[in-house]
């Protein structure tokens, strides 16, 4: 995740399937939102938790490989 949303404190999620739960979270809720910047934030904490989860399966393929 990037470091804008993560807080310091947070413990990492390292399961690509969990990320995209919370990514389907945020998007679920940004929608019932009337605050444009809460619906922006939540979408880009959406967005990062996919690119994430996509960076771990791709991180997990590529030791597959190697092993």
């Amino acid at each position: 995740m990037s470091g804008r949303h993560q807080n310091a404190g947070a413990r990492r999620v390292q399961d690509p399937e969990k990320l995209r739960e919370l990514a389907s979270w945020y998007r679920e809720f940004a929608e019932h939102t009337g605050n444009p910047a809460i619906w922006d934030a939540r979408l880009r904490t959406a967005e990062d938790l996919e690119a994430e989860a996509a960076r771990l399966e791709t991180a997990a393929a590529s030791r597959a490989k190697v092993s």
